[in-house]
């Protein structure tokens, strides 16, 4: 023998495999294209997110202000809420503050309504103020 070690490649991809992630594509994030179409006018954008971890996006001229969250163990659904002071809103379908939006969609249109959060037992139908778009990309 001259003094070198033999290492099996069936070895060599078996150390490469513990050392990596469990999912490389959790490791690397997504991106979120987000826009919306409101009375007060459009205005898009673009972020750039890790999964576990809450994702925060703004439409400056709109005044709003999305937070996105898509789970590892969650995968098949993405926990969206919105944020805004100049609409005087906003809310999704039945005066909720946030969803879940399933992020393998080409893309979401949600509606958005403005208007006044349920008090009691009062029902309160608010009126439509336009729609949210939001565009997963899974890297």
């Amino acid at each position: 023998m001259n003094g070198r070690v033999r290492i099996s490649p069936l070895a060599v991809l078996a150390l490469i495999a513990a050392l990596l992630p469990a999912n490389t594509a959790f490791a690397q994030g997504y991106s979120v294209d987000f826009g919306a179409d409101t009375v007060l006018g459009r205005d898009a954008g673009t972020i750039d997110c890790q999964f576990d971890e809450s994702c925060v996006g703004k439409l400056e001229s709109l005044g709003l202000t999305i937070r996105l969250q898509l789970r590892s163990s969650r995968f098949g659904f993405a926990d969206v809420a919105l944020e805004a002071g100049n609409l005087g809103c906003c809310y999704f379908a039945n005066t909720t503050r946030s969803i879940g939006v399933d992020p393998h969609r080409p893309l979401s249109r949600i509606p958005l309504f403005k208007g006044r959060g349920p008090r009691g037992g009062l029902f309160i139908q608010n009126e439509p103020a336009g729609n949210l778009y939001l565009r997963f990309r899974l890297n």
